[in-house]
């Protein structure tokens, strides 16, 4: 019997959880008053306003990694590196060392394009060699997820989440290679990125606060964030290929 008067800790959680909804208040205001960005990017539930306003505040960090010379594909290999971290994370069931480490990837990958942008726009190899870095960073983070819930109905649900998000991206590198431009879509890489990583650590968060450290619903939230993404996911990788079906002339 797991004594959780000693494990868990209600107040630090309640103060770690008004201190996350203040900023993220706050954020939510000023994403809401920027202009959209011409030419911004389409699709995507978090919308054109919400990616600008995070490359403006990675920007400095952008700025300091160029000034240090650092390249493109470092950032794409620790990419890779901080995701397989996360999964050991989620594995070993530290929800919010993960979700944070899942963001934290995910920024890099950010990182990584606005550095390629700075070095002339990139290259080929260096679009080729992010993609597949991409994927498998993807799988060491739900590898975790899967040795975590392994005796759980939910080792379905991430399955389900994993093959979704790898269709998306393949939907629209497939399109691309066809000729036709495919930005459509609410789970976007970007979009599971933050399903993923506020889905984790707030669930540790109200694990915390709930004194439930044990079963399945210990991480109620980050359950639904995985249930939200295996739905998302796929519904966006079918409506990619129904929009590049359509836009090739065939049935729809």
């Amino acid at each position: 019997m797991i004594n959780t008067s000693v494990i868990c800790q209600p107040w630090v959680a309640l103060l770690a959880f008004l201190v996350i909804v203040y900023f993220s208040v706050r954020n939510v205001m000023r994403i809401r008053r920027m202009p959209i960005p011409a030419g911004g990017e389409e699709g995507g539930f978090l919308g054109a306003r919400a990616r600008l306003w995070y490359r403006e505040c990675t920007s400095p960090l952008e700025d300091a990694l160029a000034a240090a010379a650092v390249g493109a594909d470092t950032l794409t290999y620790t990419q890779a590196a901080v995701a397989a971290l996360a999964g050991i994370a989620f594995a070993g069931g530290a929800m919010f060392i993960g979700g944070w480490l899942v963001i934290a990837a995910g920024t890099m990958d950010v990182l990584d394009g606005g550095i390629a942008r700075r070095s002339g726009g990139g290259t080929v190899r260096g679009a080729f060699v992010d993609s597949v870095v991409d994927r498998y960073a993807e799988l060491f983070t739900y590898a975790g997820l899967a040795f975590y819930f392994r005796d759980s109905w939910v080792l379905w649900v991430i399955g389900l989440a994993l093959f979704g998000g790898l269709m998306v991206s393949y939907a629209r590198a497939r399109a691309e290679g066809l000729g036709v431009e495919c930005p459509v879509g609410a789970a976007q890489r970007p979009e599971r990125i933050v399903l993923l990583g506020f889905g984790a650590f707030l669930s540790d968060i109200a694990a915390h606060l709930w004194c439930a450290w044990t079963g399945v619903f210990s991480h109620a939230l980050l359950v639904t964030a995985l249930v939200a993404m295996a739905i998302l996911a796929n519904v966006t990788a079918l409506g990619r290929a129904r929009w590049v079906v359509q836009r090739l002339g065939g049935a729809s």
